[in-house]
């Protein structure tokens, strides 16, 4: 395959995936993490604040609030795209480069995270970047185990499942007589010090929230499979099952010939532990999405160079890649249409808004789930900036997101004022005593029902994956009782 020709295509589709986000509306996803951004700290319930970060530096730009950071996500997949083929060239040869660019760029899970915003692709850029500087650093190229810290510690800012990539270098250039005697001893001690300071900043940040659990389940829950539910898992978060399929028959395959290549056993070095996560995380029902696109990538460039050993090869990889392709296209046109289905239910929620009763004060929104919050808090008030969330969640006795972290409905602020005739040792007052709302939800929550007067649909609206929302009018705002 011609380079040229292989970065005009790669110029085209960049252009393409730019052109659609500036056509289509914002994601859900996109809207979280908009939310983030206005509310910066060294660590959030879901994840590394790389991300929100990096959306704040885009919104400090003069335009249209979350245009560039939207933009940006179609150019950093250009860049991991490059960075493939470079990968690939320095271990194989340019013909499997090219393979492998076309190949990372028909995958459904890089398509997807392609064009909205989220943490998978700027870990990726930099992931890539680290492992092709150990690559070098294996052939005798240079000393670059310093700089591939730099670049893996910053990939733990967006994912921290980016840690297992270096480990699984380190372990296999330990592993490696050959390697291990000219390792860079210095610049291998900064690469896992610099992940170690990188994962310093939650562990902090936890720490001043008194330990909160950001992550869900026991040592008993953690061996707790869902067997029969493997295949579907192992396609969730944008993969699809046909492509975590190929990824899994490639990871057997590379497993097999690492035992006689070198080249094989720095892929697998790589990307093998991201696999195996891949498939535990699917074993568990969770979202693998942080696994499967560094899982994939070494994998992928496995099968390349295997598929430029032959032209029978070459049909079967070229027919993949085909299926894959459209897998993508369909994935990219419901997108689009899950994306538009927002702006009428928010449309409805405003109109319902107007006939809310004047009250004590002003009244407020509380959606179902963070995702809904955040959709309808950047439609209807995407001026927002810090503090109070547009849209709340409701109340709860435990932390089960990241809106448990903000300023809530259910808040006592200080006060002078004793707000209790009998328990007037109580100082707090809660501004939204007395106040109306409006609540929208698959059904009526407990949280929602005790902590109101009175409470009752006003319509209900579907949304084309299946969903139905009722909007909910609800009167006199008295919090939960004890």
């Amino acid at each position: 395959m011609k380079s040229r020709g292989l970065f005009i295509f790669l110029i085209l589709v960049t252009v393409l995936r730019g052109a659609w986000v500036a056509m289509h509306g914002v994601a859900p996803q996109e809207a979280y993490f908009w939310l983030c951004s206005t509310r910066l700290a060294p660590a959030f319930f879901d994840g590394p604040p790389g991300t929100a970060f990096l959306v704040a530096l885009c919104g400090s730009i003069d335009a249209p609030p979350l245009l560039v950071a939207r933009l940006l996500w179609p150019a950093l997949a250009f860049l991991a795209a490059v960075f493939v083929w470079g990968l690939a060239r320095d271990l194989f040869d340019e013909k499997t480069a090219g393979w492998a660019l076309v190949g990372i760029n028909v995958l459904p899970v890089f398509n997807w995270n392609a064009v909205v915003i989220g943490p998978e692709m700027p870990a990726l850029v930099l992931v890539i970047a680290g492992t092709w500087c150990v690559r070098r650093a294996w052939a005798g190229k240079g000393d670059l185990w310093a700089l591939a810290g730099m670049f893996f510690a910053a990939a733990m800012l967006f994912r921290y499942e980016s840690a297992l990539v270096p480990v699984g270098l380190i372990v296999a250039t330990l592993a490696s007589s050959r390697h291990r005697a000219r390792i860079d001893l210095a610049g291998c001690l900064w690469m896992i010090l610099a992940g170690v300071l990188t994962l310093w900043m939650p562990v902090l940040w936890n720490a001043g929230l008194e330990w909160i659990p950001m992550a869900g389940g026991t040592l008993r829950t953690a061996w707790e499979f869902r067997w029969l539910g493997f295949p579907s898992g192992f396609g969730e978060g944008g993969v699809t099952i046909a492509a975590g399929v190929v990824v899994l028959i490639g990871s057997i395959w590379l497993f097999r010939d690492a035992r006689i290549h070198e080249r094989s056993r720095f892929l697998l070095a790589a990307g093998g532990l991201s696999v195996g996560a891949w498939i535990y995380l699917a074993l568990r029902g969770l979202d693998p999405a942080g696994v499967a696109l560094m899982g994939s990538v070494p994998v992928l460039i496995f099968l390349a160079n295997r598929a430029s050993k032959s032209q029978r090869r070459g049909f079967v990889a070229l027919g993949v890649c085909l299926v894959l392709g459209v897998l993508s296209l369909f994935g990219v046109v419901r997108s689009a249409a899950d994306r538009e289905a927002w702006r009428p239910l928010a449309e409805k929620f405003r109109a319902a808004a107007r006939d809310v009763p004047a009250g004590e004060g002003d009244g407020f929104f509380i959606a179902e789930d963070p995702e809904t919050a955040a959709m309808l808090g950047w439609i209807l008030h995407p001026s927002n900036r810090g503090g109070t969330p547009p849209v709340f969640v409701p109340e709860s006795p435990g932390l089960p997101n990241q809106f448990g972290l903000w300023p809530s409905y259910a808040d006592f602020v200080e006060s002078s004022v004793v707000a209790d005739e009998y328990y007037t040792e109580q100082r707090g007052v809660n501004p939204f005593i007395g106040r109306h709302a409006l609540y929208i939800g698959s059904d009526l929550p407990q949280t929602i029902s005790g902590a109101f007067e009175q409470t009752e649909p006003l319509q209900s609206v579907s949304l084309p994956d299946g969903r139905t929302f009722t909007i909910y009018l609800c009167l006199n705002y008295q919090t939960l009782p004890l």
